[in-house]
């Protein structure tokens, strides 16, 4: 058995809203309200000023464009951010005024790519970013309502019984995500045990990522699994917000298993590898489908209690309870319902 860490990778970084320790000037916020596009201007190191934009057509969407240069009073001149050596691609300039922000390509560019990011922009204050956010999450909750309705009729009837389940965890697996994920960068590199303090209402940053994780959850209930995803235990299992699991059953009965939990955009991730016996693998007289099994790391100098895992099949989708596992799922968990996959092809 083998516990790593593993980096979890993140193709869309956090867009954080959250109350900043620098002065509320050096983070602006614009909003196109026709194409439903949030763009940030924020100070950033050495002078330059940070560029995000986030596209919320689809409610509670986490798709950004990053970027930054360098600000000469009420312009900017900038390009998407990019590992060192790439290629930045177009450049841009936006016109900042205290009402709003105009953003086009730099003249003298010979065809540069539209990143959708082009436009105009009003000033949204904080209480303005507030009530969008708000708004934002209302849709998307709306959006799931709906998914949640059509699923019932749509689902296959082998896999409806995930559905319920996955209705029954959805408040508390929300708040889990969205716990998660509003601890700020500073919070954590200050002290990481620290808990984090939460106002009586509602902030923007709050408001924000229970959008995204809602969004996560509709498109978790919209996207259903591959034509070719089975019902054995062979595949690959996502569940709404970062976890997966790896299932192989081999021709001697034993059952190899390996868990991610990423819950945290951007940081580390737990994955935990085992093999379950054969005669902890089994399917009862009504076909359902289980395999039990506890966990220990061997290498800890700390040794921690053993953690219990059961694995249900749920037609295409698997169900994972877990007891005392929290020192292996780091700042995550492993419990949930997860939609099924086929076995990549080699």
């Amino acid at each position: 058995m083998i516990l790593r860490q593993t980096t979890l990778a993140a193709c869309l970084m956090v867009f954080s809203l959250a109350a900043a320790a620098e002065p509320a000037a050096d983070r602006l916020f614009f909003f196109d309200e026709t194409t439903q596009r949030h763009l940030a201007l924020e100070k950033a190191d050495f002078g330059n000023t940070r560029v995000t934009v986030r596209f919320a057509m689809d409610p509670g969407s986490s798709g950004i464009w990053t970027g930054g240069g360098m600000r000469k009073g009420k312009e900017l001149i900038f390009a998407r951010s990019v590992n060192e050596g790439e290629d930045r691609g177009a450049y841009f300039i936006a016109e900042i005024s205290e009402s709003k922000v105009v953003v086009g390509f730099k003249e003298g560019q010979k065809e540069p790519q539209d990143a959708g990011i082009n436009g105009t922009y009003k000033r949204a204050s904080e209480t303005r970013l507030l009530q969008l956010l708000k708004k934002e999450f209302q849709a998307a909750n709306e959006r799931l309502t709906t998914a949640l309705k059509n699923a019932s009729k749509s689902w296959a009837s082998s896999d409806r019984a995930a559905l319920g389940l996955w209705k029954d965890q959805w408040p508390v697996m929300r708040q889990r995500w969205v716990d998660a994920n509003l601890k700020s960068a500073a919070a954590r590199a200050a002290d990481p045990r620290a808990p984090q303090q939460k106002p009586a209402e509602p902030t923007a940053e709050q408001w924000l990522k229970t959008a995204q994780a809602t969004a996560r959850g509709y498109g978790f209930i919209e996207v259903m699994p591959d034509p070719r995803t089975g019902t054995g235990w062979d595949g690959e299992y996502d569940d709404f917000g970062g976890g997966h699991a790896s299932l192989r059953l081999s021709k001697d009965g034993k059952l190899r298993v390996s868990l991610v939990s990423g819950r945290e955009e951007g940081q580390e991730a737990s994955t935990l590898d085992t093999t379950v016996p054969p005669e902890q693998v089994r399917t009862d007289k009504g076909g359902v489908m289980t395999a039990e099994f506890t966990f220990q790391d061997a290498e800890a100098v700390v040794k921690n209690k053993p953690a219990r895992f059961r694995l249900t099949k749920l037609g295409r989708y698997l169900r994972i309870e877990a007891e005392d596992a929290a020192p292996y799922a780091g700042s995550g968990w492993f419990d949930g319902v997860y939609r099924g996959g086929p076995v990549p092809q080699e």
